[in-house]
């Protein structure tokens, strides 16, 4: 996977926190691992919300397409 370079502002506590316990080369590791985790949960939530809104006209959309069915099968006098 591609790698693109960050120029990025943290509070000095925050970085000598991370580099105490990951070293002066895992920040990035660090980062990135945080970042992931960020994401993940980010998506999740909005995955989450998208699926409730679904889930909550499920029912309404099967009765829109059976009577849709209904009047698309039926035998027509034209």
């Amino acid at each position: 996977m591609p790698n693109t370079r960050l120029n990025i502002t943290l509070p000095t506590p925050i970085v000598d926190d991370i580099k105490s316990l990951y070293g002066q080369r895992g920040v990035s590791q660090f980062l990135e691992e945080a970042a992931r985790e960020k994401l993940e949960a980010v998506k999740k939530k909005a995955y989450k919300g998208l699926i409730e809104g679904y889930q909550s006209t499920a029912e309404e959309t099967k009765e829109v397409l059976k009577r849709f069915e209904a009047a698309a099968t039926e035998d027509r006098d034209v």
